[in-house]
């Protein structure tokens, strides 16, 4: 054989095997996740309820160790193609209405999502149906009663936690007299298929008192709606204590949830209370030399003539001001409970309270509430005080803006 046929036939054997792996296929180790049929919907009732979501969900795909292998949102999908390429093997797709994480606690701030796993062969196509998304979040709210609310006598707030480290408070608000509270609602996180406790704490000020009250409800879980409602009870003793109503929303059904409370407490002294009077004093004003003593003020007799100014400081900011009254004098106390009793509020008087005043004239009305300076010139009421022989104390019972408290009597003394 010459040597032109030699390299002819290694030029046909080189050929042929160059061929025959052009026609070795490799197997395919992708397949494709397509969107064709694929929609994000969201719960409509437990929207209404919690708020509504924003409709441009994200979409968050990762494989079986948790690593993120596609974040797009959903109009993306809709638009580009509606399918993914991604190796075999096993995924978790998650749709979120939000791209940041579930907050640990925030206001306002609802969360809804929903996730599935799906299977990716070699090859093939896996097609996802639709995918509904609810509130990844525990919900609360809090309000009052109206007989809770009429015991309160200053500010106050209440604390809801879930998560330790992510209180909210609600803040109830006391300006003149007139109480309001937050009405926003919390969203906090749970850990995913378990229950959680949410604590309750309201502090504030009760009936003159900085008062404290704990509850931890259990149970608490995504989907929920906890409407946290205190409620005024009194006990067999005649103690005020507190319940809660609940009212929640799980998988778009209205449930009535009874209440379980641990470590819920009568309403009583709060230890974190501020301690002492609040440098709240009662002095004779500057230039008023007639008396020496508040509790022994000698009222002179005849109609004219007295100087009786009283200096009231409160550097807290008036939030309560009462009178106790008590006198030696019978025709006075009569004249007093026609009036509306002995016990007098100078910032919300009653009407019929007004006779009080043309004897003794405090002060009165809800500019009162705030000020950290008073001045009481009672020289007027010596006329109509000398018509009453006998000991008039007046109590003076201050609480400013802090809880804090004190009182002091003042005695008007007539002769007969």
């Amino acid at each position: 054989m010459n040597k032109t046929s030699i390299i002819t036939l290694a030029a046909i054997a080189l050929v042929a095997t160059v061929s025959c792996k052009k026609l070795e296929r490799t197997p395919s180790t992708e397949g494709i996740l397509s969107f064709e049929n694929f929609s994000v919907q969201w719960d409509a009732e437990l929207v209404t309820k919690a708020s509504a979501a924003p409709g441009d969900y994200r979409i968050f795909i990762t494989n079986a160790a948790g690593t993120s292998v596609l974040e797009t949102t959903y109009a993306d999908v809709l638009a580009e193609g509606k399918k993914v390429s991604l190796p075999a093997g096993n995924y978790t797709l998650e749709a979120r209405s939000t791209e940041d994480a579930v907050p640990t606690a925030a206001f306002d701030t609802p969360v809804y999502g929903a996730s599935t796993d799906f299977t990716i062969t070699a090859g093939q196509t896996t097609t996802l149906g639709n995918l509904t998304c609810t509130l990844l979040q525990v919900k609360a709210t809090v309000s009052y009663d109206e007989g809770f609310l009429e015991m309160v006598t200053g500010p106050g707030k209440t604390t809801v936690t879930v998560n330790p480290s992510a209180p909210l408070e609600f803040p109830l608000e006391y300006t003149n007299g007139t109480v309001s509270y937050d009405q926003r609602a919390g969203y906090y996180a749970v850990n995913a298929g378990g229950n959680a406790t949410m604590n309750i704490v309201f502090s504030g000020n009760i009936s003159g008192k900085s008062q404290k009250m704990v509850a931890n409800l259990t149970g608490v879980q995504a989907k929920q709606w906890r409407q946290i409602r205190f409620i005024k009870k009194t006990d067999g003793e005649g103690n005020a204590s507190f319940a809660i109503e609940i009212n929640t929303y799980v998988n778009d059904e209205e449930l009535v949830v009874d209440l379980v409370a641990a470590s819920e407490t009568v309403i009583g002294p709060d230890p974190d209370a501020p301690v002492g009077d609040g440098g709240i004093t009662l002095a004779f004003a500057e230039g008023c030399t007639m008396f020496n003593d508040l509790d022994n003020i000698v009222v002179p007799a005849g109609e004219t003539g007295m100087d009786l100014r009283i200096l009231v400081t409160v550097p807290g900011g008036v939030n309560k001001f009462t009178v106790e009254m008590a006198s030696t004098s019978d025709a006075f106390l009569a004249s007093v409970a026609l009036a509306g009793g002995t016990t007098l509020d100078l910032i919300s008087p009653a009407a019929e309270q007004d006779i009080i005043f043309q004897i003794v004239p405090f002060p009165h009305g809800s500019d009162l509430a705030g000020k950290t300076s008073l001045l009481f010139d009672l020289s007027a009421a010596q006329g109509p005080i000398n018509a009453f022989p006998g000991r008039h104390t007046f109590t003076m019972k201050i609480t400013d803006m802090n809880g804090c408290s004190n009182a002091v009597p003042v005695t008007l003394v007539v002769n007969k």
